[in-house]
């Protein structure tokens, strides 16, 4: 439908406010006219002088963001107030934001969250969330799951995706209410079919293992392959196991590395443990240890417990490395002091004298205890085997080294075999 820009100015040079307004989001909007922020900005403050609401949130939009106006977010707090104060939700909404992170005043989380539950109360989709999330990490208000996923809920009944997403998940861990798979997967499908890139990963998740939905190889290769085409890294990564593994569709080691690249680049520490698996295997593509080494090192510098083990077993062996049991041992130690048993259970029998060593039968029983806590029956055999030659003196040592194990970072530096 054509607009009559002639008509809206003259009438807004009259001081007609809704005319005012109208031009302002004319040239706010580029329609009929020209964009033009300035004018827009010109217009709406023309509105917000006379007491209008909608001028008044617009101009403090305007100024919050430099659109039209250079950045100043004092002006911004002070239209948005005049706004906030005739109950315009969107200007309440925005100001609480402002409190929350102290654009134009003081930070004041609790005035936040009074600006957020007045605008919620109005039925504002924005405020119930960022409200949902302050009773969910007790944020301004006392921590009370069941009123983070009231808002949380009220949010997502208007299709806010954020908010669909952790009331989806409040029902799925049994969060604030009682536990409800199916109620979660739906929220996920929501989200998920708007685009939201995590509710789409979840919702795969959901499919390949059958919570709240019937288990579906799939329809869970779907969503993966939605997430991870917008780079969400763990859905790149999932959908290489995916196609590692034949799950919903032919087995394919090329399109798994091609992937586990993507994922890679993101510094993914998984992605660049599985591809050092199959390159020292030669799955879908040539075997090449020292690739694999390589991949292995990448991982484990990023933390990955399982690639120091592995890094540590690398250098044990001389496979794709040199044999360096100084390295073996330090790569070892990084992931026993993540709690990682195989490294634990490596260590004490390091200790015990293995491959040259020197041997400290104490610190042996301490690392196999920790070896042992998962109940393996090997790591118990080797540990009751060891512990038999303490007397209960150094029992009780072990016992004490091994808590202090658990609970401190250890100097790598003393505890280095000697061999």
């Amino acid at each position: 439908m054509p607009v009559d820009i002639a008509t809206i100015t003259a009438e807004a040079h009259t001081g007609e406010v809704d005319a005012q307004v109208r031009l302002a989001e004319l040239y706010d909007q580029g329609f009929g006219v020209p964009a033009d922020p300035a004018h827009a900005a010109y217009w709406y403050r023309k509105a917000a002088d006379q007491g209008c609401a909608k001028g008044q949130r617009r101009l403090g939009k305007m100024y919050a963001n430099g659109r039209g106006v250079e950045n100043d977010y004092v002006s911004a707090v002070h239209w948005l107030s005049l706004a906030a104060n005739q109950d315009d939700a969107s200007a309440q909404a925005s100001l609480a934001w402002c409190y929350q992170q102290g654009l134009g005043l003081e930070k004041d989380i609790y005035q936040a969250s009074k600006w957020y539950q007045r605008a919620a109360k109005l039925g504002h989709p924005g405020a119930c969330y960022n409200l949902g999330y302050m009773y969910a990490n007790g944020f301004g208000v006392e921590q009370n799951d069941t009123e983070a996923l009231h808002w949380y809920r009220l949010a997502a009944d208007q299709g806010h995706c954020k908010a669909q997403l952790n009331a989806a998940l409040m029902y799925i861990q049994g969060i604030g209410t009682e536990k409800n798979e199916a109620e979660g997967a739906r929220l996920y499908q929501l989200a998920a079919n708007q685009g939201y890139v995590k509710a789409q990963y979840n919702l795969a998740m959901l499919y390949a293992g059958g919570y709240g939905v019937p288990q579906d190889d799939y329809e869970s290769l779907k969503w993966l392959t939605e997430a991870a085409n917008k780079g969400y890294v763990r859905a790149q990564f999932n959908l290489a196991l995916a196609y590692i593994y034949a799950l919903g569709t032919d087995q394919n080691y090329e399109k798994a590395i091609t992937w586990l690249q993507r994922a890679a680049r993101q510094n993914y520490s998984k992605a660049y443990y599985q591809l050092g698996y199959l390159v020292g295997e030669g799955l879908g593509t040539t075997a090449d240890p020292y690739e694999a080494a390589k991949y292995y090192r990448l991982a484990a510098n990023l933390g990955y417990a399982r690639a120091q083990f592995r890094l540590g077993r690398l250098y044990d062996i001389g496979n794709g490395v040199n044999v360096d049991r100084i390295a073996a041992h330090y790569w070892y130690l990084q992931a026993a002091q993540q709690g990682y048993s195989k490294a634990q259970f490596i260590l004490g029998l390091n200790y015990a004298g293995r491959k040259g060593a020197q041997t400290d039968m104490i610190r042996a029983c301490a690392w196999l205890s920790l070896a042992a806590r998962n109940n393996n029956q090997k790591f118990l055999s080797v540990l009751n085997k060891i512990a038999a030659k303490l007397d209960t003196d150094e029992m009780i040592e072990a016992k004490q080294l091994a808590d202090s194990l658990c609970h401190e970072k250890i100097d790598e530096e003393s505890l280095m075999v000697t061999l």
